[in-house]
């Protein structure tokens, strides 16, 4: 199949899927801008809006997606988010005005006051994304999981937010049944609502393997699987288990190998997420693919977090157990910082950024840790409703968000409803959702997941490397703070954090630092600039695998 086009930013409706891509608008990004005055109020930007994606399921009044919206009728702005709160509506509030866009720079641009958020700023230096509803800017927040916004005659009010956990009754029998059926009604119901095509990123783990193969088992396959790495034809194991999985459903897989310009990607990434991820450069490809066209993207978001906990899950809930929020909080603090820094360096970026406010930094993530002291695993719980809420979630709103459609079955609230409450016991092992994918699916079983194959290893010449550091010098020019030569400077200057990370936090800080109004339109235009030049569609992929 063609990469399909679809009208960017047209609204299209279904008997219960509406969609509203808004992720590559440029400066036509939706936003509302109200100011008080004497009594009377002036609007700027669009009253109304529906942003995101959205399915609404006959008999249920939760509707499924990742979405927000606003209504202003004259007297009362009103605005709504998904019950996840996954998608990331901006609220901007601050003496007689209120702002809503689910872009940060707009609300900026609109004159929202850009006022650094110092203790937020301080925790994402150490873990790596904001808690709660924080953002680098004190005055603006996002709007919380399943709440509503009511602002009238200058007063606001915000209702809602994440359900608390409690322990279900439930043995590993029945858990690796629900974690069939769940995903399968789910699957079921988005396949019933969405004639069009469908795309599914597809990579060597579990969450979206268990998509493929349940889409399969309904009799309706993905018109062609997705899989993204950088290496050319030499394939990592990610893309070696993705092949041989969609080879043996028998479905079309591309692979977006093309080397990548890097500074490039990560100057792209950081602004697609309105400063809130130091994540997302590496999918770049996926985006570019996806954006614009007729395809819906699957994501298997949460999927992870709600069936299997990572290696660090056990130590933490034995200090769960004892009160020991601080060391959870310092023990997560401590795992980013020795990802992203050099050898011989303490403290990642919080003791190169925010060196004096570490102690408050890490008060702050085990008081929004401590928040889910009764829930089975308030590691677990914490993880769903910050990082991957907060960070992860950008991967269906942002690098997925340009598609004509984007679904996540792990987020269906059944589903997430039953992860969370899930006893430890039948958890701690990471292998619930192996064993439910290999009891619903056998005939797969054999097939190793990422862990199980080895990266083919890349050419020790690879000219790619003299592209990318032209390139690098010259979106250092154009992207920092500063003139060209500053950006150059700052790009070649030695740090004790590796080079990566060491870029993005660079450029967040000096965003964040330096904005105002005038910055924000600069940004707006230089992300629509990165975007304009980006490959697109078929001309990301480097190989097409349709051997079935």
């Amino acid at each position: 199949m063609n990469h399909i086009k679809s009208s960017p930013g047209a609204l299209q409706t279904g008997a219960s899927a509406q969609s509203r891509p808004w992720i590559d608008a440029g400066a036509q990004v939706p936003f509302v801008f109200l100011t008080q005055s004497q009594g009377r109020v002036q609007v700027d930007g669009t009253p109304a809006a529906l942003v995101g994606h959205r399915m609404r399921v006959p008999g249920d009044a939760r509707p499924r997606g990742l979405w927000g919206e606003w209504s202003w009728d004259g007297e009362t702005l009103s605005a709504a988010v998904d019950p996840m709160g996954y998608f990331s509506l901006y609220v901007y509030a601050k003496g007689g005005q209120i702002g809503l866009s689910p872009s940060i720079l707009h609300l900026l641009q609109a004159g929202a006051d850009p006022e650094p958020d110092e203790l937020a700023l301080a925790v994402f230096h150490r873990v790596g994304f904001f808690v709660g509803d924080d953002t680098p800017f004190r005055h603006i927040r996002t709007l919380p999981p399943n709440s509503r916004l009511v602002w009238r005659a200058g007063k606001l009010s915000i209702t809602g937010g994440p359900p608390a956990p409690k322990t279900l009754d439930l043995s590993r029998e029945q858990a690796v049944e629900a974690f069939i059926e769940l995903p399968r009604a789910a699957i079921s119901r988005f396949l019933g609502s969405w004639d069009g095509p469908i795309a599914l990123p597809l990579t060597g783990g579990r969450d979206s393997r268990h998509i493929l193969l349940e889409m399969a088992h309904q009799g309706r396959k993905p018109d062609t699987c997705l899989t993204f790495h950088h290496g050319g034809r030499a394939l990592n194991a990610e893309v070696q288990s993705a092949r041989a999985v969609a080879g043996r459903v028998g479905v079309t897989h591309r692979i977006l190998g093309h080397p990548r310009l890097r500074l490039r990607d990560c100057v792209r990434g950081l602004l697609m997420t309105q400063l809130c991820a130091d994540e997302h450069a590496q999918m770049m490809p996926m985006h570019d693919f996806l954006s614009g066209s007729a395809y819906a993207a699957i994501d298997g978001i949460g999927g992870d977090i709600l069936t299997n906990p990572d290696d660090w899950a056990a130590g933490f809930m034995e200090r769960a157990r004892r009160g020991d929020y601080t060391g959870i909080a310092r023990g997560m603090a401590e795992g980013h910082g020795g990802v992203i820094s050099r050898p011989g360096h303490q403290g990642g970026a919080g003791a190169v950024f925010s060196p004096a406010l570490d102690a408050a930094a890490i008060a702050r993530i085990a008081d929004a840790v401590k928040l889910y002291d009764d829930a089975p695993d308030p590691y677990q719980a914490f993880w769903f409703w910050h990082r991957t809420r907060r960070e992860i979630s950008f991967t269906s709103t942002a690098v997925m968000g340009g598609a004509a459609m984007v679904f996540n079955p792990y987020l269906d609230p059944d589903f997430v409803d039953l992860g969370l409450s899930l006893p430890w016991d039948v958890t701690c092992d990471q292998k619930l959702h192996d064993d439910a994918i290999f009891r619903a699916y056998p005939a797969y079983a054999d097939i190793p997941f990422a862990s199980g194959y080895r990266n083919q290893p890349l050419s020790k010449v690879r000219l790619h490397r003299v592209a990318n550091a032209v390139d690098t010098l010259r979106i250092a020019a154009i992207a920092g703070p500063g003139n060209a030569l500053q950006g150059v400077r700052a790009t070649l200057h030695e740090t004790p954090l590796n080079r990566i990370p060491s870029d993005i936090l660079r450029l967040h800080n000096g965003y964040v630092r330096g904005m105002d109004a005038a910055e924000a339109r600069r940004l707006i235009a230089l992300s629509t600039r990165l975007s304009a030049a980006a490959a697109k569609g078929e001309e990301v992929v480097s190989h097409v695998h349709s051997d079935h």
